[in-house]
Formats: C-alpha cells, sequence, structure tokens
C-alpha cells in the first residue's frame, strides 16, 4: 500500500493518528505482538549505543585512530562512526555493536581475523626511510593514506588490517635493495635510530633485535656492488667477489638500476 494514501481505519497509521476504532486498536496490538514475538526471536533491533561510543572516542583519543582508519577497517560508514563517537546517537545496530566492540587495540597475535600486528609494517615503513624513501612515497605507493601510514610508523596504533600490512611488504619488497631520494628522510630516520633493512633477520619476529653490524655490512656490501658494477664487472664476478647469492645481486643490481 502507498504511504501516500491518507490513513484508513483498520491500519495502525490511522490509531497513530489518534482514532480510537475498535479495529485501528486491534491493529495497532497486533503490530505489536508481531514486534515483541520478532525481538524475541531475533533479539533487540536497536541496542544502547554507548559501549561502543566510548569505546571508539578511546579508539580515536587515546590509540590515536582517525574515524576514517576505523571505518575502512570495520566496514562501516564513516558517517556511521563520527556520528557515534560524537554521541548524536543513543542506539545502534546489534551488528555494528559487535564489529566496534571486537576491535581490540591489545591486539593477540595468535587469534586469527582480520587484524594483525603492525609491529612489521612498523619495522619496514623505518627502514625504507632509512634509505630514504619518504613515507608519504611509500604511502601512495602502497595505496593507502598517509595518516594511516604515518601513525603505523610511529606504532600510534598498534594493529593494521592484513590488506595493509600485506600492501607495505609488496611495497618494501621492491624498494629495500634500492636508495631513496630524499636525503632529509634519510637524516631524520638515522637521527630517530631507525634500523635499514639489512640490520633485521626476522623482520615480522617481536623478539628479533637489530644488529648493528649487519646494517652497516648491509650498506657496505650495496656501496660495493653499485661501485664495481659502475665499472661493468660481469654480475657473477662481483658475487664471488663479495661471497654473495648471484640472484641476489642479479636482484640488487636490477634495482639500483630501476632507482636510478
Amino acid at each position: 500500500m502507498s504511504r501516500n494514501n491518507p490513513p484508513q481505519h483498520g491500519e495502525r497509521r490511522c490509531y497513530l493518528r489518534g482514532c480510537r476504532r475498535p479495529e485501528c486498536v486491534e491493529a495497532n496490538k497486533r503490530y505489536c505482538k508481531l514486534s515483541d514475538l520478532r525481538r524475541h526471536r531475533e533479539g533487540p533491533s536497536r541496542v544502547d549505543a554507548t559501549p561502543a561510543a566510548n569505546h571508539l572516542r578511546r579508539l580515536i583519543e587515546e590509540e590515536g585512530w582517525t574515524q576514517a582508519d576505523i571505518a575502512t577497517c570495520t566496514g562501516i560508514k564513516a558517517g556511521t562512526i563520527g556520528g557515534l563517537a560524537a554521541g548524536r546517537y543513543r542506539t545502534c545496530s546489534p551488528k555494528n555493536a559487535e564489529i566496534i566492540l571486537a576491535f581490540d587495540p591489545e591486539f593477540d597475535a595468535e587469534r586469527p581475523g582480520y587484524w594483525t600486528s603492525n609491529l612489521g609494517s612498523m619495522r619496514r615503513l623505518r627502514a625504507l626511510a632509512v634509505l630514504g624513501h619518504p613515507l608519504y612515497v611509500v604511502a601512495e605507493d602502497a595505496q593507502i593514506g598517509y595518516a594511516t601510514a604515518r601513525h603505523i610508523c610511529a606504532q600510534i596504533s598498534r594493529v593494521t588490517s592484513k590488506d595493509f600490512a600485506a600492501r607495505i611488504t609488496a611495497v618494501y619488497e621492491r624498494r629495500r635493495h634500492q636508495m631513496g631520494s630524499s636525503p632529509v628522510t634519510l637524516g631524520i630516520a638515522r637521527a630517530a635510530g631507525w634500523w635499514g633493512p639489512d640490520a633485521w633477520r626476522d623482520i615480522d619476529d617481536p623478539l628479533c633485535t637489530p644488529n648493528e653490524d649487519r646494517n652497516e655490512l648491509g650498506a657496505y656490501r650495496r656501496a660495493e656492488i653499485a661501485h664495481l658494477a659502475s665499472f661493468n664487472v660481469p654480475e657473477h664476478e662481483i658475487a664471488d667477489r663479495l661471497g654473495m647469492a648471484r640472484a641476489y645481486v642479479h636482484d640488487l643490481i636490477r634495482d639500483m638500476g630501476k632507482a636510478a
């Protein structure tokens, strides 16, 4: 029935307009009974939004998450996230409340799901900065927001989506053998005490500590390979001189050529 038509007797709309004829009263009772039955079978259609709103405010104010990041990771509209965080909604859907409350910054790495620790991503972003790759360039290459990359790099947020982590890893693998174009970024990263790619035995292992000797050795090897390659020394000879795998030297020279 079209809602443009005026309410008729025997409809709940007519009862809500103030009509108390028996058929209208009966229509309202029938609606209330069906609503109670549906709520009993399926649960409430709306729940108190206070717990979800408080959780969102803590994520934003204390953990450094942006509304856009939360919306992207949870699949909930940014307007809904913003409205809940601002306290404009007193209720929300049970599904949205469950998704928001399930987001836990104290991430358990053993728990499967959509989230992952950002430790490896943070180390990768910092390692690329040590090579002179600006954060905004890496973020653009990974197709993630600059603010998100900055929060990961500063470890303001301690978890990220597995999709974002995979994108950062892909960019890291493409750029880890290339020197970046920003000496300013390189200087800032080294002044901050960050470590390059070669300092890490396992960059994703929380128990792994950076090895300064490995970092210096990696920088020396890259410089030596670039020096020998500039004199057209064959790749296999460079690998034999430095005691390195030929495939690794080949990839390194190829990547340095792309960066040039």
